[in-house]
């Protein structure tokens, strides 16, 4: 009876352990760019759900769980940019071309978040 309780202890203790490893990077910003609100200052809400950007030369990828991000515009100079995302394994994946990482983009970012549902107006700011 003692083997079988110290094998059961043990057994949820690992799987405690590895449902916390899991949920810490599911939920930590990202690490090469952060959200700005529309006065420029840092949005901890909004970055909460960032992943790290993919940067390839001057072309981008930004990665967000599908179930909040639906939809990505881009400030192209003139207007936003409707960017296409590509949905996979619960995320969805908006990739556009950088020209400069030292300027900080305007986007629009559409949140499926209940009574806070709707476009918000953000900042990208590269890090």
């Amino acid at each position: 009876m003692m083997r079988t309780m110290k094998k059961s202890v043990t057994m949820m203790l690992a799987m405690l352990v590895l449902v916390f490893a899991l949920a810490v990077p599911a939920f930590a910003d990202a690490t090469n760019y952060r959200f700005l609100d529309a006065d420029g200052v840092y949005s901890s809400h909004a970055s909460a759900f960032t992943y790290d950007a993919v940067k390839v030369g001057t072309t981008v990828t930004l990665k967000y769980s599908s179930a909040v991000v639906t939809d990505l515009k881009v400030w192209n100079g003139s207007s936003y940019t409707d960017l296409t995302g590509v949905v996979s394994g619960g995320f969805i994946e908006f990739t556009f071309t950088v020209a400069d990482y030292t300027t900080d983009i305007p986007v629009l970012l559409e949140i499926s978040a209940g009574p806070h549902s709707g476009d918000m107006e953000l900042i990208i700011d590269w890090l």
